[in-house]
């Protein structure tokens, strides 16, 4: 990543499903999750896959795309057969997997929480040492490392100073989360990292840095866990026969959705290019990765699902 790299953010407006292929338990469509931590992710093939569509409709100058892109080998593909003449090839532009960074979890006060734990602010510590962000936050960069090395019990978490999820009294200062109570500080560190999370992920609105600030809240790992395992969104779905108007035999199965307001990042940047200096990938390849954009990724589009906005940390918001 030595030549120019950014780290985008994906934030669901509607019901997210990239699906795993069939599954085998309850939930018949499955949506794709690390094999380790069984945390959803979106594959950054399918995000750069949307990114060169969007790009493509409207029409983006062809040896742009062929540079960010690539430019089709033998048969169609971006992969050029051994002993081919066309030269083809996989473009510059890469992008990794997007994350979880928060997880939306229904709220007793303030309807729901984006809820978080130090290993996703771990992880995120490791992302930001391969970009540039990190030479440039490095204020921001020691609070992650602070914040990450925290140990919360599982009825434990941190919330914003300004926070609107908690149930603050005398005899207790809780939130509560699906069926569960947790007992909730306050830590300005938090709040301070929260403050840049929110101007870095919703640069151009206002109302969203503020939800995000108002219900935000930190927990421990084993309760995150539990979170992105057991409330996922899980929709049924049934085919209706043509004519008749009555369900299909057979025709019923469920759906799992990475809910709206789910918040993800990845990185994005530009491998070296022989055609091109330094300076010019700055100026040409990543130039159009400035402003938040909207995409539609994952199954059933024409039904809704799959909204979200992707906007790119830029210098100016560091």
């Amino acid at each position: 990543m030595n030549i120019d790299n950014t780290i985008y953010i994906l934030h669901c407006m509607s019901p997210v499903h990239v699906g795993a292929g069939q599954g085998v338990g309850a939930i018949d469509m499955p949506m794709i999750r690390e094999k380790v931590t069984q945390w959803p992710y979106i594959p950054g093939s399918s995000v750069k896959g949307v990114h060169r569509e969007y790009f493509r409709s409207r029409n983006y100058d062809h040896e742009w795309m062929g540079a960010a892109f690539g430019i089709p080998g033998a048969g169609g593909t971006e992969i050029v057969s051994e002993g081919s003449d066309f030269n083809g090839n996989a473009g510059a532009l890469v992008m990794s997997d997007a994350r979880m960074l928060a997880f939306p979890v229904a709220s007793g006060h303030g309807t729901f929480a984006y809820v978080t734990c130090p290993l996703v602010l771990k992880r995120l510590y490791r992302d930001l040492q391969a970009t540039t962000v990190f030479d440039k936050t490095q204020k921001v960069i020691d609070v992650i490392a602070k914040i990450a090395d925290m140990k919360l019990q599982n009825d434990c978490g941190l919330v914003y100073y300004e926070s609107i999820i908690w149930e603050n009294n005398e005899d207790s200062k809780k939130v509560i989360l699906e069926e569960f109570d947790v007992k909730v500080e306050h830590e300005q560190d938090f709040s301070n990292l929260v403050d840049w999370i929110a101007k870095v992920s919703f640069p151009q609105d206002k109302i969203s840095q503020t939800m995000f600030k108002e219900r935000v809240i930190l927990v421990s790992d084993e309760a995150f866990q539990y979170f992105v395992t057991m409330c996922s969104e899980v929709v049924p779905r049934i085919r209706i026969k043509e004519g008749v108007k009555i369900v299909e035999q057979g025709a019923l199965w469920n759906e799992e959705y990475l809910p709206v307001e789910s918040i993800l990042y990845g990185i994005i940047w530009c491998d070296p290019s022989p055609n091109l200096s330094k300076q010019e990938v700055h100026k040409r390849l990543m130039k159009p990765f400035s402003n938040q954009i909207f995409l539609q990724i994952g199954g059933n589009a024409t039904v809704g699902k799959g909204r979200v906005r992707c906007s790119y940390v830029q210098e100016e918001s560091l």
